[in-house]
């Protein structure tokens, strides 16, 4: 009887293992997982249904298979095995692995392998526990991807971010506000409050508590300093965020420098403000001339009817020249006003450049020092040489005057730059693929914002009276506006100021087509060599064969020479080879019929009087000559 029982619960008992093994199967074949059980030789024991189905594979086609070949030997010994003999050693072991499955395609899996000890105090085997993470795994790319651009979104906009916390301890800088703040990095900037880059304290506390009732503020236009002091006019706008009790967690702020954009629009003012002086300059220089013309016209009709030797003759001559001064003062407002048109030709910049460094190197006071840099020598524009001439001139006049007290260094430069660049500094319609840019820097006493915004003004100046008239600026400003150019100055009391000229580069030739042989020919006496050389580029430039002379022995036997005689005569009254009397004298002796035409300076003297009284002299005109006047009064007297 005992005996009968004893079967009986070895019965029950099996039918409870095997029940405990079905339900243990169910659940096994019913998880999401991919379940497996590996021993020590590497060989699937058991395999769950959710991992034959994954695979396509059946049952019986599985199990008793080594892990080498269901994965492919390389995959086992490379990947695989490593993490198996770990977890045998005792260790649970989990990794992230891609699989590529029949039916899911390339997925992403989370494995795991745990110790199994079937028999006490020895492991024997493992069981593989594989997740499909490949949807989590895709949403956190997604995430990083999200947060990456999100972060190069916030770290290349010109817009400075930061968030505070609400006594206003920076947290965290983008690099655009770390340019702003002219401070080297971010953990830098963590170290330091946003109250510290007002101006007005004060001004923060209030800006804080507005943020406080309405939580999103946008503040406009608010002066900050940098790091450095730098006073900086910034744009500012703020959101405050709350935690789950309702106070005050953090708080954004967006920062734009708006100092471009405040000079672009003070650019534009100030080029309005000049076009309508300019227009109300014109129209009076116009009426202006008009009366100087009456005022000559009648001087020079009284002139003829006095004596030559007379008092009045010469009281005559005196009006005539403040006339011509007068004239010479209305062409330079026509200049600014570009009521005047320029003659154009091809021309070097950096040889007018290279003159006008020369003709100032000459008179430059002991105590300045004159530094060049000239890094393109073959950059041509579309300009008249001698207007360019006296654009540079002026500068570098007006930089060495700013420092003729304390001394100081002029630095000039030319450089080529593209048009992105110029658009990019100017914010103006761009006419040529490159720029000439010519630096003129000075350590003078530099200007004020207030002055910087009048100093195109026609007869503003900040000389004493009597020492300018307050046109040479403006006239430069005309000349370059008239070839399409732009200048600019930066300026700093104390500290100099800096005029950057951009002139379009000029890839076309020249429109000279006038063949050697048929030129017309000039003689040209010369004066001051730098004034005299940029005179003959333009010249030469225009088309006419020049003829130089050492003397007044020379010039005779030229002009008494049918070969190498010279249509016409230009003679620069400063001359070092012939004096004004003697040309007079030359002209008489040899019987010399040839046009002349005589350059001088606003000041006549006795012997520049005497000369345009001579009766050989056809046409006059006064320092600075452009090229248009010249060719006008070459063409009108060779006509």
């Amino acid at each position: 009887m005992k005996r009968k029982l004893e079967i009986s619960d070895e019965n029950e008992y099996l039918k409870f293992l095997t029940k405990e093994k079905d339900i243990s199967d169910q659940i096994i074949n019913h998880s999401r997982s991919m379940i497996t059980i590996i021993n020590r030789d590497y060989i699937y024991e058991k395999v769950n249904s959710t991992f034959c189905n994954a695979h396509q594979l059946v049952l019986d086609t599985i199990l008793g298979k080594s892990l080498g070949d269901f994965w492919g030997h390389d995959t086992f010994q490379n990947v695989i095995k490593r993490n198996v003999d770990i977890c045998f050693s005792g260790k649970t072991v989990q990794y992230e692995a891609t699989f590529i499955t029949p039916t899911l395609g390339k997925r992403h899996f989370e494995v795991v392998f745990r110790p199994l000890t079937i028999e006490p105090g020895k492991i024997t085997h493992l069981l593989a526990e594989t997740f499909d993470i490949d949807e989590l795994k895709n949403s956190k790319q997604a995430v990083i991807q999200k947060e990456e651009e999100l972060r190069k979104f916030e770290s290349n906009l010109p817009i400075g971010f930061l968030r505070c916390n609400p006594e206003g301890k920076i947290l965290h800088a983008n690099r655009a506000f770390l340019a702003i703040a002219d401070c080297k990095d971010e953990q830098s900037i963590t170290e330091m409050n946003l109250k510290n880059f007002y101006l007005d304290a004060e001004l923060f506390e209030l800006q804080m508590d507005q943020l406080t009732e309405s939580h999103t503020r946008n503040f406009g236009m608010v002066n900050l300093k940098n790091s450095a002091g730098k006073e900086i006019p910034c744009r500012i706008s703020g959101f405050l965020a709350v935690n789950g009790s309702g106070s005050p967690a953090y708080i954004d702020f967006a920062v734009e420098d708006c100092s471009r954009e405040l000079m672009l629009e003070n650019r534009l003012l100030q080029a309005q403000k000049l076009e309508t002086i300019g227009s109300l300059a014109g129209g009076i220089a116009h009426d202006f001339n008009n009366i100087l013309a009456t005022i000559s016209g009648y001087s020079e009709m009284l002139h003829d009817d006095l004596p030559k030797n007379s008092d009045m003759s010469e009281k005559v001559g005196k009006i005539q020249m403040a006339v011509k001064k007068a004239q010479s003062i209305t062409n330079q407002i026509l200049t600014f006003s570009r009521h005047v048109e320029q003659e154009k030709v091809l021309i070097n910049v950096a040889e007018v450049l290279k003159e006008t460094i020369g003709f100032v190197k000459s008179s430059i006071p002991s105590n300045i020092v004159l530094k060049s840099r000239i890094t393109k020598m073959n950059v041509d524009v579309l300009a008249d040489p001698t207007q360019l001439f006296r654009v540079f001139l002026n500068l570098m006049t007006n930089a060495i005057q700013s420092m003729e007290e304390n001394g100081g260094v002029l630095t000039v430069g030319i450089d080529v730059v593209e048009r992105e660049f110029v658009q990019h500094e100017l914010n103006k319609d761009i006419v040529a693929d490159e720029y000439a840019l010519l630096m003129f820097k000075d350590t003078g006493e530099g200007m004020d914002p207030s002055l910087i915004g009048r100093i195109f003004e026609p007869f503003f100046t900040t000389r004493e009276v009597g020492k300018g008239t307050g046109l040479g600026l403006s006239v430069i400003h005309g000349i370059i506006t008239e070839m399409e150019g732009e200048i600019v100055v930066s300026s700093k009391k104390e500290k100099g100021s800096v005029f950057s000229v951009y002139l379009p580069v000029s890839k076309t030739y020249s429109d000279v087509t006038t063949k050697k042989g048929s030129r017309n020919k000039i003689l040209f006496i010369t004066g001051n060599k730098y004034e005299s050389r940029i005179l003959s580029l333009a010249l030469e430039s225009a088309g006419y064969e020049l003829i130089f002379v050492s003397d007044g022995k020379n010039f005779a036997r030229v002009m008494n020479n049918i070969s190498e005689r010279a249509d016409l005569v230009i003679y620069m009254s400063d001359s070092k080879q012939i004096k004004p009397e003697d040309l007079a004298g030359i002209f008489r002796s040899e019987n010399i019929v040839t046009p002349c035409i005589l350059i001088t300076d606003p000041m006549q003297d006795v012997s520049e009087e005497k000369l345009l009284n001579s009766g050989i002299i056809n046409q006059q005109l006064t320092k600075p000559v452009s090229l248009k006047e010249i060719r006008n009064a070459i063409q009108e007297l060779l006509r």
